[in-house]
């Protein structure tokens, strides 16, 4: 275990986290005192950086703000270790879990934290969170609680070749998860509790739930678009031809499906047309990444 914990890479995301970030790096040398840490700065207008680097951390800056997938893209690329923890610079994290979930990484390619205590959150947000929840357990044919917990170890190697499929922005976490989990790959949860963030939350909850529809969107796209094209698909056939039936009844005698029904019926195969080619799709881009 202390192997493992000396031969890896800690990686910070952050954007404006002034007021935590120190503590944030204390506690994890505290944890992991010979341990390479990584702040990724993402062009940060604060003195986020300049924090950092007085705590001895490596600093990579970005100029601009790129999100947080970028983020982690840049630090997991940066990385000289195998083993990569992530946790964010908000002082949520406690980095004795972190170590914790180290002594299973041996056995998995990616352990989860999975938080069992509920920060209060607005509104919009614990209702975004369970929509997205509820789409990656559909696709991926599970019962996951917490899809997108910041605190995560994973083998480098692992994640680094499904890089070019992750996202720049919040859905990262997500979309990784659910990439491990469809590849087969050993996928860990551990409990975890979290704490209170300090200062404000950078998601924008106006833009929240745009940012939630595209990441549903990529999601399906990428991983079973025939999981919700041929319900879909099959819904209207089943509903086209119902109609069909009741207007022949209703009328009394057979002049051919009308336009409704025939509607329904060619959206509906069309449909299902639309999820093969997906499908095909969605796997090539896959396999070009194992």
């Amino acid at each position: 275990m202390g192997h493992i914990a000396s031969n890896c890479s800690i990686i910070i995301p952050a954007y404006n986290e002034e007021e935590s970030i120190k503590e944030v790096i204390r506690d994890v040398r505290k944890v992991f005192p010979n341990a390479e840490i990584i702040v990724v700065d993402d062009g940060s207008t604060d003195r986020t950086g300049d924090i950092a680097k007085n705590e001895s951390a490596e600093v990579i800056a970005h100029q601009i703000n790129r999100g947080y997938g970028a983020s982690l893209k840049t630090g997991i690329l940066a990385a000289k270790n195998d083993v990569v923890v992530i946790l964010d610079a908000d002082g949520q994290h406690e980095a004795q879990d972190a170590e914790r979930m180290l002594a299973f990484i041996n056995e998995n390619d990616i352990v989860i934290g999975e938080r069992q205590n509920v920060i209060s959150d607005v509104p919009s947000r614990v209702v975004g969170k369970f929509v997205l929840t509820g789409v990656v357990n559909f696709l991926a044919r599970t019962r996951l609680k917490d899809i997108n917990c910041g605190l995560r170890v994973i083998r480098r190697e692992a994640i680094k070749r499904y890089l070019p499929l992750l996202p720049d922005g919040f859905s990262f976490s997500v979309t990784s998860t659910l990439i491990f989990m469809k590849k087969g790959k050993r996928v860990k949860f551990f409990p975890i509790g979290v704490k209170k963030r300090k200062g404000k939350s950078k998601v924008n909850q106006i833009a929240d739930g745009y940012t939630i529809l595209l990441s549903i969107i990529r999601l399906v796209s990428l991983f079973d678009p025939l999981r919700v094209f041929f319900p879909i698909a099959w819904f209207l056939i089943f509903t086209g031809s119902i109609y069909g039936v009741y207007q022949l009844l209703t009328v009394g005698r057979f002049i051919g499906l009308s336009t409704g029904s025939l509607l329904l019926i060619l959206t509906g195969i069309l449909s299902f047309l639309l999820g093969v080619v997906c499908d095909q799709i969605s796997a090539l881009r896959l396999e070009r990444y194992d």
